[in-house]
This record gives C-alpha cells, structure tokens and sequence, in this order.
C-alpha cells in the first residue's frame, strides 16, 4: 500500500482534530459541570440559612418538614403570637402555613404519581408497566425527588410573592387507585373565608401515562391578582441515568418545547443552553432519552417563558433542567386553568394520544426527508415485523432485507456504470496518454466527447449513490430513537439500543476513554471488517484512474476511514452497528452475484460499439458544459 506525502498529512491532521475536539469538549463540558454545580450548592447553603429564598424556584429541596413547626398545644401566649406573626406574613393563608407534610398516592397500571402536600404538587413519578433501569433494574424513575422541585408562584397582594411549597394542602384522599377507573385527587389550599380558595384537582385514566391537573382559584382571584400578574409553574428537575452508558444518554437529553404556530424546537443537547419564549408556549418536555417529563397548555404559556437546561459534574444525574412558564389564567375573583402533565416513555403511539401538536416530535428521527423516512418507512417495517417475530436481531435482518431489494434497481444502475467505465478504460487511458502534459483543456473535451459517442454517462454511478445517501443517514438517526429496541437483546449484545460489550475495563485512559470508551463492542468490529471487505471489492470493481498530482490516494482515505469507524460506532446503539453489517454483507453477496452472473461486459462492449455508429446530437447540457469549457479555455489563452 503506497502512502503519498498528502495522505499522511490528511490523516494526521484528522487524528490531531479528533484527539483535540474530544479534549476540549471534555474540558468544556467540564467547565459548565463545575460551575452548574457550584450554582446549586450555593443555592442550597442559602435555602439552608433562610427558609424563603430570593431564588426559591431554582432550589432544591431538602427536606418534607412543615414549614413553620405549630408551638406546644398548651402555650396559649406561644400560639397567639406565632398566628399573629403568620398572619403578619402571610395573610388570608396563614391558616396553611402550618401542618404535616405526607405523599399522597395516584396510580394505574402504568405510572405512580406522588403528590405531596406541601405545595399540593407532584412530587415524584414513577413507571410501573416493565420500563426498567438499565443498572439498578428498577422501575424507570423520572427525576430525583431529593433534588427536584415543582411548585406553582404567586403574589398575595399586600403581602408579596410566595411558593405553593410553603403552604400545606389538604388532600381529598391518600390513595387513588386508577387501574380500573378514572380517578382523580384534590389537592386544597384553605383561607380564613371558606369561600375563598386555591384547589388542584389531579386527574388519571386507567392505561395512560397522561395526568390532567385543573387550576381552580375560587374567590380569591383579586387576592391573588391574577389580573396583572399571573400564577407561574416553576419545575426544577435533576434526570436520573436510566441507561447503560451516560454519556450517550446524555447527549439525547434535553428540553423539547412547542411555541404556539411554530415547529418543535429544543436546547443543546451538547452544553448548557436557555431559551425565552417569544410566543406562547403549546408545550415543554423534560425529554430524558427514552423518557420524557412533559407539560401541555391548550391555551398555551405566556410568551415569556424560561426553559433552561446544564449537565452535572457527576454521572449521578443526566442532566439538570428547568422551567418557569406563566399560566394562562382570566383576572376577576374566580377563574381556572387546565394542564396536562406527560410522565412517560418516548413511543410514538403513546405521544400521539397526547392533543398538542407535534408532541411525538419529542422522538427526534432527524430533520426533514430523513425524518420522513423513518416515520413513514422505516418505523412500520420494524413494527409489522415485530408483530410476528420476538427475535430482534431477526426483525433487523429482515428489515435489512427489505431496504435493499427496495434500493436494488439503484444498486443495479451504480453496477451497470461501474462496468460501462471498465470498458472504456482502455480507450480513456489512450486520451490521457495522448494529452499528457500538454492541453488540460483539450484532453477534457475529447474525454467528454467519447462519453457522447459512446453513450455513457460518467455521473450514472454517482446518482444511485445520492438517492441511497437518505436512507443510509435515516437508519443512523432511527435506532438512538426508537424505543422499540430499549432492552432486546439479541447474541451477546444485551440492549440494543446501547453499545454491546466483548471486553470492558475501569480503568479511565486519557483521551482514549474520551474518544473509544472502556470497552470494545463487537458489533462495531463486525461492521468495520465488512465495510473494509465491501470497499476493496468495490475499488476492484472500478476501473483505476490514473492519480492526479496533490489528490490523496483513495485506497488509503477508505481504509483509514474504516479504522475510525472503530472509533466513532463504538459508543452507538448495538442495533445500529448491526444493521449496518448487514448491510454491508447483503452488499458484498448483491456484488458478487451481479458480477458473475449479470454482467457481461463483452456485451456491453459490443453495444458501445454499436452506440459509436449511431449519430449522435448533444443534449442542453453537454451543450452548456463545452461552452463553458471553451469559454475557460479563451480566458486561459487571452493570459
């Protein structure tokens, strides 16, 4: 194998940028982890010293105590003058400032809402229908309730701003069982006038991962002046790793929003990242890989509306998120507003159940034709076949199979042309002989008339290869996606929507853990053994032209594009790395076959022989592209 001057250039500079990218965006990442973190410890040592933060919306909680601790029954001094000092604070709620903090419990078969009564808010949600994490095997949990908060913020008038979480509600019950029946739970936060109060009213049907949460404000609409200044819904949420691998869970985590009248939108899923809305907000997900924490608002939020997202300095959590959305509410003493909260997987079927646009769009298949293509195309063949089959790695055998006999009259034309060059060569390598170091211009147009004469296209072989290209790059966006394969095993690969493993190790190798991992996957090196296998057969199948000076040898860019292939598959989903093996093995069969017992290029020989006696006219582009040619060669003679 020859190694030119330009290739050994090329491929150093490659190693250098890869080696270099995977450093400094491990040092950036680090960076914003660090200072994400210094952020919240400070938050916590402030919510520690005060029990009203000036930031209380983006503090973790640290405790279910009550917030102000009623004095002994028999110290009547001791209660007239801690309800004087909680009415001095709080008004009309100072009745609810004070009580037990307990769980409040609404299930079906399929997730376990826990409400909590200080605050009147969910606390923690949890799946309960089969999705298990990868490491603990556990019931998928959403986020971590030691370090989350969900609270709605209000203004009292006269007396400020305030927290549902510094009130207690009083619960309808303390369980609701919804596998059988709709159930629902209401969450109340009293006054001093009975007529007047703020009620959350929790909604579940059996069979759905959907919570409905209606806002009723009964009488205290002006006490709470709703007119200038609405009630906001404040969510912190700390994701916990449900996956095998972090960092791959990671880079699929963000926040997925809707503005109302515009496409699905989402932050960075590379680095910390905000966003204000400029419209209304239809809906905001928390979007956790293959889970999703999500809120809609038929209405829509107020425009206005911060969502932010920054990734911890440990892999305890994924990544941390926050929302502060205003809710859309009418003035006057009493009003309402609907929400509905989304605690579950990211499988199309059960985001289409959810009424806001675009919502399945949370599952990110790619932008445009190649998103198309997998909705539309691919998605289907995995679910029909999977009707029928339990073998995973049988579905995707299968549905390999079905890709490429749907592209084989593409394959079939790449081939076709592949042969017609071949033929010709003998004659293409006379022109270069005869044009060698003299006329560039001259030996262009003789070549391009030996096309015309011979009826041969020299851009046939690249258009098959362009109409296949979306298919190709739809298949690498479907499988980090597609819920489907979360879990299947098939051979040694144990889940494969996660990388498989040969070998493993734990100890961290600089750079080298940052841009291959600890761990060597099987399917990778499969994938690369072929696609090497497939490349020297391809290269051997088409006719060797003569190297321009300063171009990089070929050969050598294929095989060395092969060996960082190694490196960028290992950390893929294993579904992905063996679907591309097969692949390339059905590849390698279509192009033995098609060689030994399609093509004759004895008569393809004798047709362009025969093309050669027929008269020949120049299409429009021929035409054009000759007077260009003409026209570069007037401008280099006039010098």
């Amino acid at each position: 194998m020859k190694f030119d001057k330009n290739t050994v250039i090329g491929f150093t500079l490659m190693v250098v940028l890869l080696i270099g990218f995977a450093w400094y965006q491990n040092g950036e990442m680090k960076k914003q982890a660090e200072a994400e973190q210094a952020r919240l410890d400070s938050l916590a040592k402030v919510e520690a010293a005060n029990p009203k933060p000036s930031e209380p919306a983006q503090s973790i909680p640290t405790s279910d105590q009550a917030v102000i601790v009623a004095p002994a029954a028999n110290d009547s001094a001791s209660i007239a003058s801690a309800s004087g000092l909680l009415h001095e604070k709080f008004g009309i709620l100072a009745a609810a400032a004070q009580g037990e903090a307990r769980d409040i419990i609404l299930e079906n078969n399929k997730v376990k809402v826990t409400l909590n009564t200080k605050g009147g808010m969910v606390k923690m949600a949890e799946l309960t229908d089969g999705y298990k994490a990868y490491h603990s095997k556990e019931n998928i949990r959403l986020w971590s309730d030691s370090l989350s908060a969900m609270k709605l913020a209000f203004n009292l008038y006269g007396k400020g701003n305030f927290k549902s979480d510094e009130f207690i509600f009083v619960p309808s019950t303390d369980y609701a069982d919804a596998k059988t029946a709709a159930q629902s739970v209401s969450m109340k936060l009293s006054t001093a006038d009975p007529n007047k109060y703020l009620e959350l009213i929790y909604s579940l049907a059996p069979d759905s991962y959907q919570v409905g949460m209606k806002i009723n404000v009964v009488g205290m609409g002006d006490d709470l002046e709703l007119g200038g200044k609405p009630m906001n819904l404040e969510w912190f949420v700390a994701g916990l790793p449900n996956e095998k691998g972090i960092s791959a869970e990671r880079s699929r985590c963000s926040v997925y929003y809707r503005e109302m009248e515009e496409d699905r939108d989402y932050l960075s899923e590379t680095a910390g990242d905000e966003y204000v809305s400029e419209k209304k907000v239809n809906w905001m997900s928390f979007k956790q890989d293959y889970f999703s924490a999500a809120v809609v608002s038929e209405q829509g939020f107020n425009s206005g509306s911060l969502m932010q997202v920054n990734i911890p300095l440990d892999s305890a959590r994924t990544k941390f998120y926050y929302a502060n959305l205003g809710i859309t509410m009418n003035g006057g003493p009493s009003t309402s507003g609907d929400l509905i909260f989304y605690f579950g997987p990211n499988d199309y079927r059960e985001l289409k159940k959810v009424n806001a646009a675009e919502f399945d769009r949370i599952i990110d298949y790619g932008w445009s034709i190649i998103g198309t293509v997998n909705r539309w195309c691919v998605r289907p063949l995995f679910w029909f076949f999977s009707s029928f089959i339990g073998s995973w790695g049988l579905i995707i055998l299968l549905v390999t199979l079905v890709i490429k006999t749907v592209l084989f009259p593409i394959t079939w034309k790449n081939f076709m042309s592949s042969a017609k060059m071949r033929v010709l060569k003998p004659e293409i390598d006379e022109i270069n002989r005869k044009f060698e170091g003299k006329d560039a211009m001259g030996k262009q147009q003789a070549t391009m008339a030996l096309y015309r004469q011979t009826g041969v296209n020299p851009f046939a072989g690249c258009i098959p290869v362009l109409l296949q290209m979306p298919i190709l790059y739809a298949m690498f966006r479907f499988f980090p996606a597609e819920i489907v394969l979360r879990g299947k095993s098939f051979l040694w690969a144990d889940d494969l929507a996660a990388y498989d493993s040969i070998v493993s190790w734990s100890q961290n190798i600089p750079i080298l853990s940052s841009i291959y991992g600890n761990h060597v996957s099987g399917f990778t090196i499969l994938m690369a053994a072929s696609t090497f296998l497939y490349s020297q057969m391809s290269m051997g199948a088409q006719p060797q032209m003569a190297q321009q000076p300063g171009m990089p040898n070929m050969k050598v860019m294929m095989n060395l594009f092969t060996v960082m292939m190694l490196f960028f598959f290992n950390n893929q989903p294993s579904g992905l790395a063996l679907y591309y093996f097969i692949a390339n093995m059905v590849s390698i069969g279509q192009m033995w076959a098609i060689k030994k017992y399609f093509i004759n290029e004895d008569a393809i020989r004798a047709k362009i022989d025969d093309n050669k006696k027929k008269p020949k006219t120049k299409s429009s582009f021929m035409q054009r592209l000759e007077d260009a040619q003409k026209m570069q060669q007037k401008k280099h003679s006039k010098r």
